[in-house]
């Protein structure tokens, strides 16, 4: 029995992300940011798109949703763990705040 770990292809960028990132000054901890993503849940499949805060709407952020419907709660809650405590590893806290990781 083969047990290796299939990773999902790296996501696009769209391009009003990269130039959201670019505006924001955050363009140089994106692709960190991605693998992290894609550390925390390596066989979902990620999407990268703008993001708007429902309730400001002058907030926009960078959206990384994860597809983990097929995911056990462990393992959803074992990559949120490696979410939490690797962001503020590849990205300072005050430029996080750019970037919001979702479950589909």
């Amino acid at each position: 029995m083969n047990d290796t770990l299939v990773t999902s292809p790296r996501p696009a960028i769209p391009p009003e992300v990269q130039l959201f990132a670019v505006e924001k000054g955050i363009d140089h901890y994106l692709n960190a940011v991605i693998d992290l993503a894609r550390q925390a849940f390596p066989t979902s499949a990620l999407c990268v798109s703008l993001g708007q805060d429902a309730e400001d709407e002058s907030h926009q952020y960078i959206a990384l949703d994860a597809e983990v419907g097929n995911q056990a709660t462990k393992e959803l809650l074992a990559g949120q763990r490696i979410w939490s405590t690797g962001i503020t590893r590849v990205c300072p806290s005050r430029h996080a705040v750019y970037f919001v990781l979702g479950w589909r």
